[in-house]
C-alpha cells in the first residue's frame, strides 16, 4: 500500500549526480532537485527541531580512497525546501556520518582528521571536536541514552566508545573486533549495537554496557559480507543490507531473523516509513528504488530515482 499521510515529506541524496532530491512520498516522483553542490554528497541528517536536512560534503572518492576530500556540510531548509548554505568545518576534513544527540548537539565523524565534529544546529556552528586515535572512523552511532556514542574504525577492526556530556566527550574504550568492520548501529530498544563483518556475512552484537560481544549472527542468504544497518525508528525492525550485494536481510527487535529480499544493484542504505509498513532501499548502481511492503516482504515498486542515490529519508510536515 502506498503511504497515503500527507503531513510527511521524502528526501534523498544521490550520490552519483550530485544531488539532493524530494520525492513524492506515494509516487517517488521527484517533485524537486536540487544540484548546487560539490561533488559528491554523502548521507543525511534530519534535524526536525530546526526543520533542516544536513548533508555532508565527503568528497570526490570512497572510504580508502578520497583524494579531495571535502570540508563543508550543506544545510538544506525542508519547509522552502532550499539549499541556504554551507558550514565549513576547515580544517577538518571529510565529514560523513551525523548523528543528532539526546543533549540537542551533532556529532560528526571526520575520518580524514581522525576526530569527531561536535555542531550546535541551532547555531550551525562547530562547537568542539573528540579525537580518535584511528582515520577509519566511517559511521557512528549513538545510544538511547545519549550516554555513549559508538564508532567503527573499519579497517582497524575496532569499535571507539566515546563518553558523552553536555557537547563534550571523552574516548573511554576501544573494542577489538575479530575482523574489519563495514557498518553499525545501536538498538533503540534495547542495550546493544549491531555491526558487519567486513569480510564474511556476519553480524556481530556487541553489549552496550559491558563493550563485549555476547553474538555472532549469520546472514543467512547473503554470499558476501553486509554494509549498512539501520533500525525502524521504533526499534521494531532491522534491516542489515548486503555490500555491492543485491539482497537484503530483515530482523525483529530481538535479533529473530524474518528473512532475505533480494533489491536491485549495489544498495547503499534505506529507510523505513514511520508507520513501519514499508522499506526503501537506494540502489546506486541501478539508480532505482526498492519498496518493500513489509506486511509481504515483497519489492512492490523498483521506481528509477535520480542517477544512484545512496541514502533517504522521510520528514515530517508542519
Amino acid at each position: 500500500m502506498p503511504i497515503t499521510d500527507r503531513r510527511l515529506g521524502l528526501i534523498a541524496v544521490d550520490k552519483q549526480g550530485s544531488n539532493v532530491l524530494f520525492l513524492d512520498p506515494q509516487t517517488f516522483a521527484v517533485e524537486r532537485e536540487l544540484n548546487a553542490f560539490p561533488p559528491r554528497p554523502h548521507e543525511l541528517l534530519i534535524l526536525p527541531k530546526q526543520r533542516k536536512a544536513w548533508v555532508p560534503i565527503y568528497g570526490d572518492g570512497i572510504h580508502g580512497d578520497n583524494p579531495h576530500p571535502g570540508h563543508k556540510i550543506a544545510v538544506i531548509d525542508l519547509e522552502s525546501r532550499e539549499l541556504t548554505g554551507f558550514i565549513d568545518i576547515s580544517p577538518l576534513e571529510s565529514p560523513h556520518t551525523g548523528r543528532l544527540g539526546s543533549d540537542g548537539y551533532v556529532y560528526m565523524c571526520c575520518e580524514n582528521s581522525a576526530t569527531i565534529l561536535i555542531l550546535d544546529p541551532e547555531s550551525e556552528r562547530m562547537i568542539g571536536h573528540i579525537p580518535l586515535t584511528s582515520y577509519n572512523s566511517h559511521r557512528l552511532t549513538i545510544l538511547p541514552s545519549g550516554r555513549k556514542l559508538f564508532t567503527d574504525n573499519e579497517e582497524d577492526a575496532t569499535l571507539t566508545v566515546v563518553g558523552l556530556a553536555n557537547g563534550r566527550g571523552e574516548v573511554l574504550d576501544n573494542i577489538l573486533m575479530p575482523g574489519p568492520i563495514n557498518g553499525i548501529a545501536a538498538s533503540p530498544l534495547y542495550p546493544y549495537l549491531v555491526a558487519t563483518d567486513a569480510r564474511r556475512p556476519l553480524l556481530y552484537v556487541v553489549d552496550a554496557q559491558s563493550h563485549r560481544i555476547r553474538q555472532h549472527l549469520p546472514l543467512d542468504g547473503h554470499n558476501k559480507a553486509a554494509q549498512i544497518t539501520r533500525f525502524s525508528e521504533d526499534g521494531s525492525l532491522l534491516v542489515v543490507i548486503g555490500d555491492n550485494e543485491p539482497v537484503i536481510s530483515l530482523f525483529d527487535a530481538t535479533l529473530n531473523p524474518l528473512g532475505q529480499i533480494a533489491v536491485g544493484h549495489k544498495p547503499m542504505d534505506g529507510c523505513f516509513s514511520p508507520d513501519n509498513s514499508q522499506l526503501l532501499i537506494a540502489n546506486e548502481d541501478d539508480g532505482t528504488l526498492s519498496v518493500i511492503d513489509l506486511a509481504s516482504r515483497q519489492v512492490i515498486a523498483t521506481p528509477s530515482v535520480g542517477r544512484g542515490c545512496e541514502v533517504l529519508s522521510y520528514f515530517a510536515l508542519n
